[in-house]
């Protein structure tokens, strides 16, 4: 293997090497600048020895530089220097078809169809210039690494250093007597064959669509052989490649990942589903088959089935392309990762932004309502007028301030009696009526109190309203005497007053006919509850901290026993 030369390398005093592109069993291939134009070239380099060898470069090189396409890399010149062998083309910017392809496979994108069989026909025009020459010359090595995707968007094909040009007898360009790339290399072109002519470049041709439409290599010749012996398709085709595509949320796509660490092996990571394959079954089924019978054609083991010129190649490949409809059914849905642990934003987004439209939209459609129509707060009983607001406590028969809230005498509550002339309620709020409609109970409760408009009430003692005379007007049980209720934090001095026989118990009043029971009051309910956590807190807290204590002392005890009698054994051990 002849070594490269080092950056910086004049040649020709004219050229600079820059870096090497590539290499290969001829040589190697540089990036070049012209020191005086600045322009940059693809120089490549071969070994040369004898003078035989120098002769046949020269003839070939003058092959070359008759050659001129625009989808061809143009020739510059020839030379020879330091015993090798130089020639000098036009560099072609760009990416190659293959790492074209396999980006797009990896972002699980798509390239159009229509693009793709451009392309094509592009490259097969270039060829077909190749084969109409005096001395037909066949490329030889047609692969989508030898096809250059430059930024306009244009195909070209590159890299013709394994060409063969045909004048008395078969004669190879530039030296190289290769047997081509397996998956598109044909038959003949490998030890023992009949030897290539253009039929052999269609073979390819149909590889690198096969390739371009599906991002799987084509299987070699050997391995379409070996196919062929145990009576299998020796060549997949586009309706079976496109049926053994996984889903797109496929199920069994996380399987590999599924395993117990130390329990099972991972298994293979499923295959992902491919959108660039995909799209294949998103044409109607007719082009598919005319595409998958060109490939298989163009692809035939025997020279004598395939396409006999390029010209039938691309004249099918231009019938598909006008057949495709102009715009492919849209592609799915944004893919998520099962894999992926930030919040998908863009769809957060849009959920947003919808919510905040039916929002608006709903405002505008409640203002624009006329107020007949606006819905309106529900009534209990709008047929009937609200009850008279009673003048005196329903308890102790005090004189009521209309509206209040608490009688000012007992502090009985008022929030269940009707109030004097109600003021008339203002519509609901939307979100207010909303609220209701979610929890039905809500309607039914009565309208809230505010209890900011009332005025301060006063209660007095509960000492002095059981000692307090009743008003004048009152019914009394016969047998029911004044009781004396106790008061918290009573003075010392009322100790030694005598207590009524019904304290602590539940006083009951009558109003009218009917008798009525009224719940404790709040004094009887804080003494009662007072007193008996009183006497008995003290000795419940004792009890409680005697028993934790006591329960940590056996534990301790325990764990020390544990560990005297492990260590007993194990020094017996010993």
């Amino acid at each position: 293997m002849m070594e490269t030369l080092p950056a910086g390398t004049i040649l020709r005093g004219r050229y600079r090497i820059e870096r090497t592109l590539g290499s290969g069993g001829f040589g190697h291939v540089y990036l070049g600048v012209d020191v005086k134009t600045k322009q940059q070239f693809a120089i490549k380099e071969y070994l040369v020895t004898g003078s035989h060898g120098q002769e046949q470069l020269k003839h070939e090189a003058h092959v070359l530089s008759q050659l001129h396409h625009p989808n061809l890399p143009a020739f510059q010149e020839s030379f020879d220097e330091r015993g090798r062998y130089y020639v000098v083309l036009s560099y072609i910017e760009g990416n190659d078809l293959t790492d074209y392809i396999r980006a797009v496979r990896l972002r699980n994108e798509t390239v159009p169809l229509r693009q793709i069989l451009t392309w094509m026909l592009t490259i097969c025009d270039a060829v077909r210039f190749l084969h109409n020459q005096q001395q037909y010359v066949v490329h030889r090595d047609i692969k989508p690494d030898n096809i250059r995707i430059v930024p306009n968007g244009t195909a070209v094909l590159v890299d013709m250093g394994n060409a063969k040009a045909t004048a008395d007898g078969a004669r190879t360009l530039l030296f190289i007597r290769h047997q081509g790339t397996p998956g598109y290399a044909p038959p003949e072109q490998y030890p023992g064959g009949k030897g290539t002519d253009v039929r052999s470049d269609v073979y390819a041709l149909g590889g690198t669509l096969y390739f371009a439409l599906t991002a799987h290599e084509p299987p070699s010749v050997s391995t379409r052989n070996q196919s062929l012996q145990q009576g299998q398709p020796d060549l997949p085709s586009l309706q079976e490649l496109v049926a053994k595509n996984p889903p797109e949320e496929s199920a069994d796509a996380n399987a590999g990942r599924q395993f117990r660490l130390g329990i099972s092996r991972p298994a293979k990571p499923a295959q992902r589903h491919s959108r660039h394959l995909a799209q294949l079954g998103q044409i109607p089924p007719e082009l598919l088959d005319r595409l998958n019978n060109i490939i298989k054609r163009a692809m035939a083991m025997r020279p004598e089935k395939r396409y006999q010129t390029v010209a039938e190649f691309s004249l099918d490949l231009q019938g598909v392309l006008t057949a495709l409809p102009m715009q492919l059914p849209p592609k799915p849905a944004r893919e998520v990762s099962p894999y992926s642990t930030q919040p998908d934003l863009p769809l957060l987004y849009d959920t947003i932004q919808a919510a905040k439209e039916q929002k608006d939209q709903a405002s505008s459609d409640t203002s624009a309502k006329p107020a007949s129509q606006r819905p309106s707060a529900p009534s209990s009983n709008p047929s009937s007028s609200p009850a008279p607001f009673p003048t005196n406590c329903p308890r102790c028969n005090a004189e009521l301030t209309p509206g209040a809230a608490f009688c000012p005498q007992c502090g009985y509550s008022l929030a269940n009696m009707p109030k004097a002339n109600p003021a008339p309620q203002a519509p609901r709020p939307p979100t207010e009526s909303k609220m209701m409609g979610r929890n039905p109970s809500a309607g039914n409760k009565a309208p809230g109190h505010d209890i900011s408009t009332d005025e301060t009430m006063m209660i007095a003692p509960q000492k002095q309203i059981s000692t307090r005379a009743p008003m004048a007007g009152t019914p009394v049980l016969p047998d029911a005497k004044p009781s004396t209720l106790p008061i918290p934090n009573a003075r010392p001095d009322s100790q030694n007053r005598p207590r009524s026989p019904g304290m602590g118990r539940t006083n009951t009043t009558t109003s009218g006919p009917g008798l009525q029971t009224s719940p404790p009051t709040k004094g009887n309910a804080q003494t009662s509850s007072s007193a008996g956590s009183n006497a008995s807190a003290p000795t419940s807290g004792f009890r409680l901290r005697t028993t934790l204590i006591m329960t940590g002392i056996f534990v301790v005890l325990l764990i020390a026993f544990i560990l005297i009698l492990v260590l007993t054994i194990i020094h017996g051990a010993k």
